[in-house]
Parts: C-alpha cells; sequence; structure tokens
C-alpha cells in the first residue's frame, strides 16, 4: 500500500483532497451513511456494534511496534508472565528519543501531525504537538483534583486488599500513586510518538481501501457535527443511567477532548458548544464551559469543502455530463468564471455558492488543476454585471458568447 503522507507531502492539500473525496463519496452513499448514523443513536439503547467495528478499525490503523506495547501493558496489568521488556525496542524506532526525554526532564518531544515526524527539542516549537517528562511528583500534582482523589480511593482499596501493602505508611502510599503517575507518563509519550503512523495508516484506509465506515466516520467527524453529537449522546447516558464516580469522571474526560479536538480540527466553534450544552446536565455543561474557557478558538474564514453534488440543483448527472462538455470545450483556467456563471443564470447551481468552493469542486470532478486567480477575479467581475449592456472590449463579447450558449443549454438539460 502507498503511504497517503508520502504521496501528498503537503498537508493542506493532502486534507482538501481527502474533504472532497469524502464528499462526493457521500452524495453518492447516502442510505450507508444514514444505516451509520442510525447505529450511532442505537448507542444511547445499548447497542455498540458501531464503536466495536469503529475500535477493530482502529486497531488496524495502529503502528505494529504501538500494538506490541500495548499488547505487552495488558498483560502486565492482568498478571500474566510478560516477557522482559527492558531490553526490547518496546516503541520501535522512537524508544531512544522517549528514553532520552524521560531520563531528562528538560527535552521535548516534539510531534508534526502533519508529516508524522519526531523531533527531540530543548523548548517547545510552534506548529508541532509538543510532551515532555516531568518528575512524578510532577506528574501527581498537575492531575486534576478529581482526577487525583478517585485514584487515590482506588488505590487504596487495591492495596488494603493486597497482601504486604497494608503496612505502607503515608509516604510510601505517595510513593506509589506517583510511581504509576510516572509509568502512564511513559505511556503516554509512547502513544504520542504513535500518532503520526496511526494518521497515515487511517488516511491510507480512507484513500486507498475506500472502507465504508471510514468514509462515515470522516464525514460523521468532519462536516456533521460528530463531536457535539457525541456529547450530547454521554448527557443522554448520564441523565438514564445509574453513574458512579468513576463513571462520571469518565464522562467529563471524554467531554474535553470532544471539544478540544473538534475546535482544534475546526469542525465547531465555542459558540456551536455553547448552544449545544445550553439543555444538557449541569454536570456536562459545567465541563464544557470550563473547557472552552481554556481552548483558543480558530480565527479567520473556514475553508469550504464541497462536491458538485452538494451544490448543484437539478438533475445533477445531466448537469455533470454538460460540465464535462463544458470543459473539454474551453480548456483555459478563466472558463470556470463563465461557467460558475452559466449555472448561476440558469439556477442550477445554490446561489450561495462561493466561487473558491466551486473551484475545488470543479477540480476535485474533474481531477485537473486550474489556477484560481485569474477566474476568480473574473467571476467577481462578471458575477453582477448585467452582460446585456453593451460592452467594451472584445473580451466581454466573447465572455457573453460563452455565457448566454452555456446558460441555454443547463437550462434545457438540467
Amino acid at each position: 500500500m502507498k503511504n497517503f503522507i508520502e504521496r501528498i507531502k503537503s498537508y493542506s492539500k493532502r486534507k482538501d483532497t481527502a474533504d472532497m473525496a469524502i464528499r462526493a463519496w457521500k452524495s453518492v452513499n447516502e442510505e450507508v451513511y444514514t444505516n451509520f448514523c442510525k447505529r450511532i443513536d442505537a448507542v444511547a439503547k445499548g447497542g455498540i456494534t458501531v464503536l466495536m467495528d469503529m475500535y477493530q478499525m482502529m486497531r488496524d490503523c495502529t503502528p505494529p511496534e504501538a500494538l506490541m506495547m500495548y499488547n505487552w501493558l495488558s498483560d502486565f496489568a492482568n498478571g500474566k508472565d510478560v516477557p522482559d521488556i527492558a531490553n526490547r525496542q518496546w516503541a520501535g524506532q522512537y524508544t531512544e528519543t522517549i528514553a532520552q526525554c524521560i531520563t531528562n526532564k528538560r527535552l521535548w518531544i516534539g510531534i508534526n501531525v502533519k508529516t508524522g515526524t519526531i523531533e527531540l527539542l530543548t523548548s517547545p516549537k510552534s506548529g508541532l504537538l509538543m510532551v515532555h517528562s516531568e518528575t512524578p511528583i510532577e506528574i501527581w500534582n498537575h492531575l486534576p483534583l478529581a482526577m487525583r482523589t478517585y485514584l487515590t480511593v482506588q488505590l487504596d482499596l487495591l492495596m488494603r486488599n493486597s497482601k504486604g501493602c497494608y503496612l505502607l505508611s503515608k509516604l510510601e502510599r505517595k510513593m506509589v500513586y506517583q510511581f504509576l503517575a510516572y509509568i502512564s507518563q511513559i505511556v503516554f509519550l509512547s502513544h504520542a510518538v504513535f500518532i503520526g503512523g496511526f494518521m497515515a495508516n487511517l488516511y491510507d484506509r480512507v484513500m486507498e481501501k475506500k472502507e465504508d465506515l471510514a468514509y462515515c466516520v470522516y464525514y460523521f467527524v468532519v462536516f456533521d457535527h460528530g463531536l457535539s453529537r457525541m456529547a450530547k449522546l454521554l448527557d443522554h447516558l448520564l441523565n438514564s443511567e445509574e453513574v458512579d464516580h468513576g463513571d462520571m469522571l469518565l464522562v467529563k474526560s471524554c467531554v474535553t477532548m470532544l471539544v478540544n479536538g473538534s475546535i482544534e480540527m475546526g469542525t465547531e466553534t465555542k459558540a456551536d458548544w455553547e448552544d449545544t450544552v445550553e439543555k444538557c446536565n449541569p454536570e456536562i455543561w459545567k465541563e464544557v464551559i470550563f473547557a472552552l474557557r481554556k481552548v483558543k478558538g480558530r480565527r479567520g474564514n473556514k475553508k469550504v469543502m464541497q462536491s458538485l453534488d452538494d451544490i448543484l440543483i437539478g438533475d445533477k448527472e445531466r448537469i455533470k455530463q454538460g460540465i464535462c462538455l463544458f470543459l473539454e470545450e474551453n480548456t483555459e483556467d478563466i472558463s470556470l468564471a463563465y461557467l460558475l456563471k452559466s449555472l448561476a443564470k440558469a439556477g442550477r447551481i445554490k446561489a450561495s455558492t462561493k466561487y473558491m468552493a466551486f473551484h475545488r469542486a470543479i477540480e476535485q470532478f474533474s481531477q485537473r488543476h486550474y489556477g484560481h486567480d485569474i477566474p476568480q477575479k473574473r467571476y467577481g467581475e462578471i458575477k453582477d454585471m448585467v452582460l446585456d449592456l453593451p460592452q467594451r472590449g472584445n473580451s466581454f463579447v466573447k465572455a457573453k458568447r460563452i455565457i448566454d450558449r452555456w446558460t441555454d443549454f443547463f437550462i434545457n438539460n438540467g
């Protein structure tokens, strides 16, 4: 399998390509996606088959070195006989990097999620996911108070029921807490370095295998407010089930990750989240509002990714056939401005469609690259211009001739 990150080095281009492919897939697979959403809704009633399928897909995307480490930890936690991992490359090619970071807390590991590269740095660097090691005491003190309280109670119960542990002093117990926090930090660092490989595998699964579940999850999260919908699902479970302190802590942690993840990806805004949790359980509401206070919103205009099927009006197949004929006959970049004007005059495209959204949709549909500067500027000139009035210059005469011809075509073939 070709690695998607290696094939397309530009993260922006890679994401745009994936976004557009998902949009196009959704347009012709409405029934598949609708069924996926029904399975998601069924989780509130105890139907978790879709979650199990998603878990298996995520596991399949996890790099082999990470699976080896997770399996070792699972066996160790369950008291099984496990091989000595000290002399093994337990984190694959990143083992040495993690070891250096752990033994020198001044060092940082920088993960470029967009390219999958890992760097060992002496200070944080913008544009990278930065993680670093801390002492056991620092790790323990940085945990949220609710988390520390819960872990203390659970560990005390565990030690009280374990031979040889009930005689531990208060200081020794605290050292146990800190030791476990330190182990969790090692696991976290190891997990972080595999993010790039995981994302590469996931993109390959979407773009190469074209697996329905991967497409559904991608569309659900990126375009259908999936993360905020999952928060509502957690709220429903919280209100309909008996939950203990551990369950509540898990729900709160999930909600925080959903808020942070959605705003980081740009799939939700702070205002979206405020509207989402307006009628949620007070515990969910407080967690979301607290998370919003700490997270930075994404500013600027959001790039609109839509397929032709998303923006065309009428018999879409016939209109797309006409677009193919237009593109065969008119090969210059500027012609796209005339194509959009023709579709708009014929009422075959949504009135709210911006030029660049149309341009990206055409590139995805035709699998060709067009320069956007000239046609975008040209469309701005002719968008609201009445071309029937006398115009100066041959370029407007040519534009009017093309637009009039193809406006009639799309009126009659759409």
